[in-house]
């Protein structure tokens, strides 16, 4: 659900890390990116996660961002993170951009 409101409260009143992996190696911070909820993402961007966290296959937000075509996930990432960043198969975000044409 892309609900800023109640991210932002778990954030600051549950104390949730949102790059925190669950038992299927997945954070919020990456599902936000990979399914594009931009205004999440915002509200964690802006509480200071670790940006350059990977999942459990080796992905970065970004990296996640540009595979799944979510493209204003991805101009915001990039912003802030290393394009040149390699997943566990040694391709950058723009390779897997490239295979969307985003």
């Amino acid at each position: 659900q892309n609900d800023p409101e109640k991210v932002a409260t778990l954030l600051v009143k549950k104390g949730l890390c949102p790059s925190k992996l669950d038992s299927e190696g997945k954070s919020a911070f990456h599902l936000c990116a990979s399914r594009g909820r931009f205004d999440c993402l915002e509200v964690i961007l802006s509480h200071g996660v670790d940006i350059n966290v990977t999942d459990g296959t080796g992905f970065n937000a970004l990296h996640l961002a540009a595979k799944n075509g979510q493209s204003d996930c991805l101009k915001r990432l990039l912003q802030s993170m290393p394009v040149d960043a390699t997943d566990s198969f040694g391709r950058t975000s723009l390779h897997h951009a490239g295979n969307k044409n985003v």
